[in-house]
């Protein structure tokens, strides 16, 4: 078996990602119970579950040195006006069997935070690990070469085709010809040449995500705004608040920014330290104590979108080609178990990860430009209207708009 990369194993969202080991699905439960129903938001709900107790099986029989940890998960309304939606959330995933949940109302949530009152309700989740993703991956890596894969970095495929008897793969450094071969390259698909890039084409979108961490927190600082059980918080807005600490006492945070790329091959750049600031304006806006806190570090990242909302994986043509992209931020734990989903595939099992309802499932293609284009730029412009509207009277209204200007 033959792994290659075009640049090193972690470039890409693995190395980038959050690190938040979690049973999510897809752009959002709540978009994948309304889209698909109960049934099959709920046999989503199992596949994710056992995908982050797969993860950490992998991490505690290897001893996968990532920083693991598991301390659960906090959805938090900063805001009066945001709690029936959050409620609406709670409910979404009782429906579908999420029995690791509560509900917290303003007096339990705060006794969390020292009493914060911006704290207005949350729904606690104990399913919920963090780990550094590029520990993870790099791990991943080392334990791959040791069970007898070769790994080549900076080694891009510049052309795919089939042939009568496989698939011809196209490097720099030359060609490599093989029975079967699955396409891991999820927010990156739409840059892959030859027949098999044409194939894939408008099969996702890559969406940017920005992240930053502060400077590390002193004891005393920590001591000032509770946090004690070190657990994620993801606000009930759509594209703003998921933080966490890290491992070495430092804040990291997430925002979502998609604005549409206006060519086919453009990726944003990875870098963009405006949206720290905002989000640190906004942890600040949150703890008061942390006043003084600087940010440390800015990075992004892609994620892959599907206008279908779910996750692919599939065949595509025949057997020889299998594809894996489409999970909307929500990958780190799928992705470990759609290994195993992909070995039954490879060796023609079947078995009930083959039966999950979205393997084979034929795709749904985003338009073609430049409507994907224009109708991107339209939604993105809907959605910062709405998220304008919720900061608004808010402790995070900014007159100016910020980020969202």
């Amino acid at each position: 078996m033959v792994v290659i990369e075009s640049e090193i194993i972690g470039f890409g969202a693995s190395g980038r990602a959050a690190g938040w080991l979690m049973p999510q699905f897809g752009m959002s439960q709540l978009a994948i119970h309304k889209k698909y129903g109960v049934e099959r938001s709920a046999a989503a709900f199992a596949y994710c579950r056992r995908a982050t107790a797969y993860t950490r099986q992998i991490i505690e029989q290897n001893g996968l040195d990532s920083d693991y940890r598991a301390p659960g998960l906090m959805r938090v309304a900063f805001d009066d006006r945001w709690i029936d939606d959050l409620h609406d959330l709670y409910s979404a995933h009782q429906k579908v069997g999420v029995d690791t949940i509560s509900w917290l109302d303003a007096r339990q949530v705060q006794a969390s935070y020292n009493g914060n009152t911006h704290f207005k309700a949350a729904i606690a989740d104990t399913d919920l690990g963090l780990l550094n993703p590029c520990k993870q991956v790099r791990e991943l890596k080392r334990i791959a070469e040791a069970a007898g894969v070769t790994v080549y970095e900076n080694t891009p495929a510049t052309h795919l085709e089939r042939t009568p008897s496989g698939v011809r793969v196209s490097t720099p450094g030359g060609r490599i010809f093989a029975s079967k071969v699955v396409l891991a390259t999820n927010a990156f698909t739409h840059q892959l040449q030859g027949p098999l890039g044409r194939e894939l084409d408008r099969y996702q979108a890559p969406v940017f995500a920005r992240g930053a961490v502060t400077e590390r927190l002193s004891d005393e600082q920590w001591a000032s705004i509770g946090w004690k059980q070190g657990n994620a918080i993801e606000s009930s807005l759509d594209l703003f608040h998921y933080m966490a600490p890290t491992a070495d006492k430092r804040i990291q945070f997430y925002f979502i920014y998609y604005g549409g790329h206006p060519t086919r091959t453009e990726m944003e750049p990875t870098v963009d330290a405006k949206g720290g600031q905002v989000s640190l304006a906004h942890l600040k806006a949150i703890f008061p104590a942390l006043k003084d806190v600087r940010l440390a570090h800015n990075w992004g990242g892609h994620m892959s979108g599907t206008r279908d909302l779910v996750p692919h994986l599939t065949n595509v043509g025949d057997e020889r080609v299998i594809y894996i992209g489409g999970c909307w931020g929500h990958g780190l734990a799928i992705s470990h178990l759609h290994g195993q989903t992909v070995a039954d595939m490879l060796a023609g099992r079947r078995s009930d990860l083959t039966d999950f309802w979205i393997v084979n499932r034929k795709p749904q293609r985003w338009p073609a430009w430049p409507l994907d284009y224009l109708g991107k730029q339209a939604a993105w412009s809907l959605m910062k209207r709405k998220v304008r509207k919720q900061l608004r009277g808010s402790i995070f209204d900014d007159p100016e708009g910020g980020f969202l200007e």
